[in-house]
């Protein structure tokens, strides 16, 4: 009986070591690995793009599965990610707006991605450094810019030629813009040289381009009034009321500044890429783009979705690999561009071609190299708050119910009071 239960255990202890030896090596073997990828920017337009950009990316690394986890925009996308996350259950990587990207990054959710580039065989470069910067927190690259569109000049070339203005280039600085604005509102009444609109998204990006911002680098104090942002506003509000460059609310009555520009009363504009399509449509004068002017340095709008690995991934290099396929692959880029959506990330020209060779504009080149000069919205987590106390002073700036001083003080008093940094 003794003997039997001898070797009763034996058998057990040798079922407990091989038993996992088996399984170990049948993991080996197999190599697979499954990445889960939420996005939600597909939607039903796109969604049999990215299938096929994943179908793609499969093909090329057979020993990794890529479970599409994707959502609608407005299925409370955000919510369940942060939830997904809080819980211990984040996806592999995952698509963010610029907004929520700089709201996770805040959170620490995200892992770095500078090592991932270092251990693999993948080039940065093949992103601007633009792009790159407007993707990092604290030092570190934190995700891969997906696709984007930005802001740049958009010109009227016939009121260039007639008010005897050499086209922008992409040296120009404010002073040479309200030179040239100067000149074509002198062509006629209604004929203004620049539109943009005075508001938070401009106002930040422009304060940048004065050396401003709204935030200390560090992301520690608030700086809405400082001297540069006030010289910022000032700057902008005077193109309505002291060079009369640019219409007010009253002056623009309603009319869409699109139509202002295509009616060929407009002779510079800073607007989107999206704008190109309607005005390929409807203006039947030659225009052109150029990198928009700045003060001090260069800055643009990037509005684009990014790629993040998860912080608790099991596989980063597998979900780097794919997120960095969707950006800058030939075979992916190639996909998007067909569907249009949106732009690819990648600053090399030879495989932009398709894109920049489809004119109007003249000059669409600017598109890529405005890249170089993307800048990201503040880095903080009471983001919509923010933006709704500076929006609010500036707008009364541009009623004329407040100086630009006065404005950016209150907006800073606001701001203190009700936001945690």
């Amino acid at each position: 009986m003794k003997n039997r239960y001898r070797v009763l255990i034996v058998m057990i202890i040798m079922c407990c070591f091989v038993t996992p030896v088996f399984a170990s090596g049948a993991a080996e073997d197999d190599g697979k690995i499954t990445i889960k990828y939420n996005n939600f920017s597909a939607g039903e337009t796109n969604a049999a793009v990215l299938q096929e950009m994943i179908a793609l990316f499969e093909a090329e690394n057979p020993n990794i599965t890529i479970e599409n986890e994707a959502m609608g925009y407005g299925d409370n996308y955000w919510t369940q990610l942060v939830t997904r996350i809080a819980g211990n259950d984040a996806p592999d990587c995952f698509e963010l707006n610029m907004e929520n990207f700089l709201a996770h990054a805040t959170r620490g959710s995200l892992r770095p991605l500078d090592s991932l580039f270092a251990d693999t065989d993948l080039d940065k470069s093949v992103y601007s450094s633009g792009l790159l910067e407007a993707v990092s927190f604290d030092g570190e690259l934190q995700a891969i810019p997906l696709m984007f569109s930005t802001v740049v000049l958009v010109y009227n070339m016939d009121l260039f030629d007639r008010a005897g203005v050499a086209y922008p280039t992409k040296d120009w600085t404010w002073e040479d813009s309200l030179a040239a604005a100067k000149k074509i509102s002198a062509l006629g009444d209604d004929t203004w040289g620049m539109f943009n609109p005075i508001q938070f998204w401009e106002f930040y990006k422009v304060s940048q381009q004065n050396g401003g911002g709204l935030m200390t680098p560090d992301g520690k104090t608030l700086t809405i009034n400082s001297k540069a942002n006030v010289e910022t506003l000032q700057y902008m509000l005077d193109r309505i009321d002291v060079h009369h460059v640019m219409p007010s609310m009253e002056e623009l009555a309603d009319r869409p500044e699109s139509d202002l520009f295509v009616e060929g009363k407009l002779g510079m504009w800073l607007n989107g890429v999206w704008a190109f399509n309607d005005l390929q449509l409807r203006a039947d004068f030659p225009w052109g783009v150029e990198v928009e002017p700045g003060n001090l340095s260069k800055a643009t709008h990037f509005f684009g979705n990014v790629g993040c690995v998860s912080k608790t991934t099991k596989h980063p290099e597998a979900a780097f690999k794919f997120l960095n396929f969707l950006a800058s692959n030939p075979k992916a880029v190639d996909l998007r561009l067909d569907a249009q959506w949106e732009l690819p990330t990648v600053s090399d020209p030879a495989i932009m071609q398709r894109y920049i060779a489809d004119t109007p504009p003249e000059n669409k080149i600017a598109v890529v190299n405005s890249l170089d000069y993307a800048v990201k919205p503040p880095a903080l987590e009471q983001f919509a708050e923010l933006t709704n106390i500076v929006n609010t002073k500036i707008e009364m700036a541009r009623e004329g119910l407040l100086s630009a001083q006065d404005a950016l003080d209150q907006a800073q008093k606001e701001a203190e009071a009700q936001i945690t940094l």
